[in-house]
């Protein structure tokens, strides 16, 4: 893309309406009398009067604990220079968005119309109450470093200025996890520094605290490198003084003679292919200046083929983006109401970086980035920016750290870090939330799941997931040699049990002898059920019905019948089930709700759709919701004279025959089981509020319905979820991600703990 091209979207994305980047949303209800006079006078002055006697309570009534002031004065902004405080407010703009999208922070950018030092302070001091945390930006060294270590000593919120830590902790990740891949010792590697702002020398500080040797760090500003006789000489400030080394002047080439990394913060094109040629074997090479890195990707690798790379752009692999920083530590800190960010606090975040980098990477972020595959390596040292484990992993170990060092307002008695990890994937969204519960009543007795497509990458991914998390034993069916090869190219070590459906003894054996006494009346004889068990997806929930494994999952590779006739054929139906019914869990809108029969049942009768109601209410109640069924129609309540829905009106009396204690209503429209407005309209409705569960009058408008609801309206999916089954099994969609399988296969792990317990 041309600057020009560049310039025109950029100046229109920022124009369009409404103008600029972020907004203000009321977050109570406001649309009655009754509201507003709690909102604003006379009821607000009862939470004025609780914060005046406990300033704490500010926390409690405001929204103070999830607000930061995104502060600059414009002096350095984004490599544009002192262009002054208003000109610098569309980067504000952006930070505030970065803040809300990555972490749920809300964001008041501060444009601070002061220079001096004393001026600035005063004024966000006086500002400061406002706010849960301060992210000082684009303010100019050295000022920078005096004006944070002030606010830090006398406020008692957290503040930092990112533009000095954020790349520090991030490079800092990347540093750790690139010299693990060379194998060299942190403290015995050569650093050279090319920058010598405050970035640069927040990194060389990280880096010191992360085991560097001080007297293997050269650092390097526009006149050379930080040598003693310049210092003597008066030309460096106190904050460049503290990286003087006691060696011969010289420049760039000199310093990176020999060097084990470089770390650019300076401008572009300064390296050469010479400098890069006279480094040290397998060196890391950080060229991170904007737009333009001191060197090119390509201009190293055609000097060397032993460097690892990385810029401080999107389109090369390993950016050090500040991204994967800032939200997540104030996110953290924020929510233990930490009264400063620490040096451990972000070191804490530097190893949560590095740790993260080394685990399976999830579809969703592959596919962000176009369907690259990802893994620790050279060219993967630290996690993506749209990865959303990072909140997790980041905000908890910042959090962790800050109640232990005593820097929170919470003690270390009332935190459960694993309770906040749960709180922070629930703000991920509603699905994450349930399925969390579900994942952790599955550890509590890890079950055998056997997946039928063993080989494929997506199931070793999950089954990789589900033993690091817990939440079952796999069972990979499948070549061993082709599950080993794909294992290898993952990246992964995982030990599970793997069999091979072809030389398995109980093919012949007695899953023969058992598959044709439940199909010999239906045409099968014993050769036919040794042919059939040689396909995993008979030979798996075989393993379930004759107890060999707990619950079976297949599907990703196969289409839905292929995987579903060999589990009716097999494990059969319940002896209590009326029926086996297909459904799908989906959360929109931050609400939860069920829809059935998507899967199953083509053109239900009465009798069917009342049993479809009932199981999926049974389903419900197991993640923890108290069923409201909405019999769906093209009319409401029989509105229409010309087509009666008898079919349905039936089948709500059947189901309440079937369970007394069922909340069910209809037929009705999709808006009259979801919009309370239109509910008013008909008083004598079974229920009030949205309806959780919905059945659609025929499988085409159930699969109908969820598709559009997924596609249109970013339903997020869970299922198809088999219910009715004899044993726990269920169907995977063709191209689920690793996170829908390990969905799936704590679901299936809890349904097996479920008949283990009616078993007893």
């Amino acid at each position: 893309m041309t600057d020009e091209r560049l310039r025109k979207d950029a100046l229109d994305y920022h124009s369009s309406k409404p103008a600029g980047k972020i907004s203000v949303e009321p977050t109570k209800p406001h649309g009655t009398a009754r509201e507003l006079s709690l909102a604003y006078s006379p009821g607000v002055a009862f939470p004025c009067l609780e914060i005046s006697e406990n300033p704490d309570d500010a926390y409690k009534y405001t929204s103070k604990g999830n607000l930061v002031a995104v502060v600059s004065n414009g002096t350095a902004v984004l490599g544009l220079g002192d262009i002054g405080a208003i000109a610098g407010k569309p980067v504000m703009e952006g930070k505030g968005l970065l803040f809300k999208a990555f972490a749920d922070i809300n964001v008041f950018d501060i444009e601070v119309d002061r220079t001096d030092v004393d001026q600035f302070v005063e004024a966000v001091k006086a500002i400061a109450p406002t706010f849960g945390g301060i992210n000082l930006e684009d303010i100019k060294s050295p000022e920078c470093f005096e004006i944070e270590k002030r606010l830090v000593k006398e406020l008692d919120i957290p503040v930092m200025h990112d533009d000095q830590h954020g790349t520090a902790i991030i490079s800092g990740a990347a540093l750790m996890n690139g010299l693990e891949i060379v194998e060299k010792n942190i403290a015995e590697v050569k650093i050279v520094i090319s920058g010598a702002g405050a970035s640069a020398i927040s990194c060389g500080h990280h880096y010191l605290r992360l085991g560097v040797n001080p007297e293997n760090i050269l650092m390097i500003d526009s006149k050379g490198i930080l040598t003693k006789t310049r210092d003597e000489a008066g030309e460096l400030n106190q904050y460049k003084s503290s990286f003087v080394r006691d060696v011969p002047k010289g420049g760039l080439a000199e310093a990176m003679n020999g060097a084990d990394v470089f770390l650019g913060l300076s401008r572009g094109g300064i390296v050469t292919g010479e400098m890069v040629e006279s480094m040290a074997a397998r060196p890391l090479i950080f060229a991170l200046a904007n737009p333009d890195p001191e060197i090119l990707p390509e201009d190293i690798q055609a000097v060397r083929d032993d460097a690892i790379i990385a810029t401080g752009r999107s389109d090369y692999p390993n950016q050090i983006n500040n991204v994967l920083g800032f939200p997540y530590i104030f996110r953290g800190a924020l929510d233990v109401r930490a009264t400063e960010i620490t040096e451990n606090m972000k070191m804490a975040a530097t190893h949560a970086l590095a740790q993260l980098a080394k685990e399976p990477v999830p579809d969703d972020v592959a596919a962000a980035y176009g369907g690259e595959q990802m893994q620790f390596g050279p060219e993967y040292l630290i996690p993506k920016p749209f990865d959303a484990r990072v909140l997790i992993w980041e905000a908890s170990a910042v959090a962790e750290a800050a109640v232990n060092e005593g820097m929170s307002r919470i003690s270390a008695d009332e935190f459960d870090v694993e309770k906040y990890r749960e709180e922070l994937e629930a703000r991920l969204g509603l699905t994450r939330s349930i399925m969390r519960d579900v994942i952790n009543r599955a550890r509590r007795d890890r079950k055998r799941i056997v997946f039928s497509e063993g080989e494929e990458p997506t199931i070793i991914k999950a089954a990789a997931q589900c033993i690091a998390e817990g939440i079952c034993d796999p069972i990979l069916l499948g070549h061993p040699e082709r599950i080993l090869a794909v294992k290898e190219e993952l990246g992964l070590s995982f030990e599970c049990e793997t069999i091979d459906v072809r030389y398995d003894p109980r093919r012949r054996g007695s899953y023969a002898d058992e598959l044709h006494i439940i199909r010999g009346r239906k045409g099968v004889t014993r050769r036919d059920a040794i042919t059939l068990l040689k396909s995993p997806n008979y030979f798996g929930p075989m393993m379930v019905h004759v107890g060999d494994a707990d619950g079976y999952l297949g599907g990703i590779a196969h289409h839905y019948p292929d995987i579903v006739k060999p589990c009716l054929q097999t494990i059969g139906p319940a002896s209590d089930s009326h029926r086996i019914v297909g459904l799908y869990m989906m959360t929109v809108n931050g609400q939860l709700m069920f829809i059935a029969d998507a899967t199953i049942n083509i053109y239900p009768d009465s009798r069917t759709l009342a049993e479809i109601a009932v199981q999926t209410a049974k389903v419900a109640r197991r993640f923890g919701v108290k069923p409201k069924v909405a019999m769906l129609s093209f009319s409401n309540f029989g509105t229409s004279n010309e087509m009666r829905t008898d079919r349905i009106e039936e089948a709500i009396s059947i189901a309440r025959e079937l369970n007394p204690e069922l909340v069910i209503d209809g037929p009705m429209q999709a808006d009259t089981a979801l919009v309370p407005e239109k509910q008013k309209e008909f008083p004598f409705m079974k229920f009030d509020g949205p309806a959780n569960i919905l059945v659609c009058p025929n499988l085409a408008s159930a699969n109908i319905a969820y598709k559009l609801l997924q596609r249109v309206a970013g339903a997020e999916m869970t299922g198809p979820i088999l219910e009715g089954l004899a044993k726990p099994a269920h169907v995977l969609q063709r191209g689920d991600s690793v996170r829908d399988v390990v969905h799936m296969a704590a679901i299936t792990a809890v349904d097996a703990q479920r008949h283990a317990r009616q078993r007893l």
